[in-house]
């Protein structure tokens, strides 16, 4: 018999995989100058890698918006976790422009069906009364998770430019950050499918 998960722990294991979400997205930037080095990448070009996250985000963010009214909401936000996490982890082996490129428009697919999606979730899961705090944890992970993104990707960067780390061992460890995150949320996405359906009722 499948156990249905608590509000409050769908609003944490939420809340957590936006605050990743953030991370992944600013820690990419922070170690921009290191990524440009390894993949001999201009700076018109590595303006062309946010461009590509967009395309894919804004394009589909609709798209999702529109699913979510008429089909399950849990399984729309696991399958945007499965393609999110596949993409930042390609993202960590990409060795080229080009396919740096199709990955990150991958992650920012992903990206759009959990990040739209998520927030009417919680609405669901939530009684009126505390939907308003429910929703203002889930939001302050953006703020913290893009400032943990800088902080770990200037901490790669400066070892890398210290000369303490060889070329390329900025990327790899991002790789294995990536990797070890997409773990996180195979497990997360497992404890998901406890979820009450994609309608469950405004009260605990």
């Amino acid at each position: 018999m499948n156990r249905k998960l608590s509000p409050f722990w769908t609003l944490f294991i939420l809340t957590g995989l936006n605050l990743f979400n953030y991370l992944d997205r600013f820690v990419l930037s922070a170690v921009l100058p290191s990524l440009q080095a390894d993949l001999h990448v201009n700076d018109g070009d590595a303006g062309r890698i946010v461009t590509a996250f967009m395309l894919g985000y804004f394009v589909t963010s609709p798209i999702f918006g529109y699913l979510g009214d008429r089909t399950s909401r849990k399984w729309l936000i696991a399958a945007g976790i499965f393609v999110w996490s596949l993409g930042t982890v390609l993202t960590g082996l990409a060795g080229g422009l080009g396919v740096l490129l199709l990955y990150r428009v991958l992650v920012g697919v992903g990206e759009a069906s959990y990040a739209t999606i998520s927030p009417g979730y919680i609405s669901d899961t939530f009684e009126p009364a505390r939907r308003n705090n429910a929703l203002t944890i889930f939001y302050v992970a953006i703020p913290v998770g893009a400032a943990l993104g800088n902080i770990l990707g200037g901490v790669i960067g400066v070892t890398r430019s210290s000369g303490r780390a060889r070329p390329g061992w900025c990327w790899r460890c991002l790789c294995s950050l990536l990797r070890n995150r997409s773990a996180a949320r195979r497990k997360a996405e497992a404890a998901r499918r406890n979820l009450p359906g994609s309608r469950p009722p405004k009260t605990f």
